[in-house]
């Protein structure tokens, strides 16, 4: 004979008991379910309830069936992704890796800068010397001390619709200031071989509108180069 014995009402998490009697052998068995979670990744994010820099897991949960409180067998995903402060213990979405911390913060002025000034250059005589001097001369001003010929090529390589993407993600962590000053100082680099071309003026207006300028900020700051280069 048999015996069989479930608690009703148990949380995922409680584990279910059976008591089997037969020819005076008697068996315990336990098990349940439960959700272990896995790190999928790690890095450093600001963390909104810290307000700061701090490092994080992105994590995500699946249900395992348990024998004996140990998950054996894996069952369905639990949820989806989440990110995990290893500090609070805080838990987001992935979406909150998409604000900058402080050090990327402290690096974008001179990326974006790089990055404008690349497709300035690209859309003229990127040859012309006094131009790719100037932009290398430029970007070491903005805090790249390393910056040189070498890297202005690499910039020169990038697929602009892929340098597009990451102004526009990366721009509006910049006061309108910044930003203009960026345009600002392409617009000075395409207009050092001398007046702006077709070409040169419409990246200046795409680099303008990543930039989150209005198209009368960016006719004014263009306005402003061509005044003091003469051009």
């Amino acid at each position: 004979m048999g015996l069989h014995r479930r608690h009703h009402g148990s949380s995922p998490g409680t584990a279910t008991m059976c008591l089997l009697h037969r020819e005076r052998v008697r068996i315990l068995i336990i098990f349940g379910w439960r959700v272990v979670f896995f790190t999928l990744t790690r890095g450093v994010f600001h963390c909104p309830d810290c307000g700061g820099d701090r490092d994080y897991r992105r994590r995500q949960g699946r249900n395992f069936f348990t024998l004996f409180f140990i998950p054996v067998i894996p069952l369905t995903k639990a949820g989806g992704e989440f990110v995990e402060c290893d500090t609070c213990h805080g838990r987001w979405n992935p979406g909150v890796l998409n604000v900058p911390t402080t050090a990327q913060l402290a690096q974008m002025p001179a990326m974006l800068l790089r990055m404008a000034v690349a497709q300035v250059l690209r859309s003229g005589d990127y040859t012309n010397p006094a131009a790719r001097s100037r932009a290398v001369a430029v970007v070491q001003q903005a805090g790249e001390a390393g910056y040189d010929d070498a890297a202005l090529n690499a910039d020169l390589g990038r697929p602009f619709d892929e340098v597009r993407v990451e102004m526009a993600r990366a721009a509006s962590a910049l006061a309108p200031e910044a930003r203009e000053s960026i345009l600002r100082a392409a617009a000075e680099i395409a207009l050092a071989d001398g007046p702006l071309s077709v070409s040169e003026e419409e990246t200046l207006s795409a680099v303008g509108a990543d930039l989150e300028l209005t198209r009368v900020q960016v006719t004014g700051v263009v306005s402003l180069a061509r005044q003091e280069s003469g051009h």
